[in-house]
């Protein structure tokens, strides 16, 4: 089986399974195989969790698919948006991945403000018009408001998990 690193970051973007949802997917692995591969990025797992441990944990082989990415920023992207067309995520979860999004998409583009990451992509290829949190709303369906408040939200709730870790 190929190697695979674990991103802790990564990992703990994802909704956990409830044990209903984990063990019949366990039983669909044990039954036919692995039949989607796991996505990896230079060697870490983005995509496919719980499959890499149901499949590690029965010895049961595995194939994986490597995508190309600039940054972990695009990484982070790319994880949001896959779970966000996939999963029947709660609205929490749902407005959690929106602000995630907003911050993450400052980042790469290099702009003003606390997030500021310049970046290679960011000075070479031009950026969709209107602001970020207007792109976004627009994906998602919701008002821009929505965006920059839960980009609010996404930023205390990372406060607050770092003053009870202190």
């Amino acid at each position: 089986m190929p190697e695979v690193i674990i991103d802790e970051e990564f990992r703990l973007l994802l909704p956990t399974l409830d044990g209903e949802t984990l063990r019949l997917l366990e039983d669909s692995i044990l039954q036919h195989g692995c039949r989607d591969p796991l996505v990896l990025w230079n060697g870490i797992l983005i995509d496919g969790y719980n499959r890499y441990k149901i499949c590690t944990h029965h010895d049961i082989p595995f194939n994986t698919v490597n995508m190309e990415f600039d940054s972990r920023d695009e990484v982070l992207i790319w994880i949001i948006t896959n779970q966000v067309s996939r999963r029947n995520l709660t609205p929490i979860q749902l407005g959690h991945f929106r602000g995630l999004h907003y911050i993450a998409e400052r980042k790469i583009q290099g702009s003003n403000n606390q997030f500021s990451q310049k970046s290679e992509k960011a000075q070479n290829v031009p950026f969709h018009s209107g602001s970020t949190a207007s792109r976004l709303a627009e994906q998602y369906n919701v008002s821009h408001i929505t965006i920059k408040r839960k980009k609010k939200r996404y930023q205390a709730s990372i406060f607050l998990t770092a003053t009870d870790l202190a």
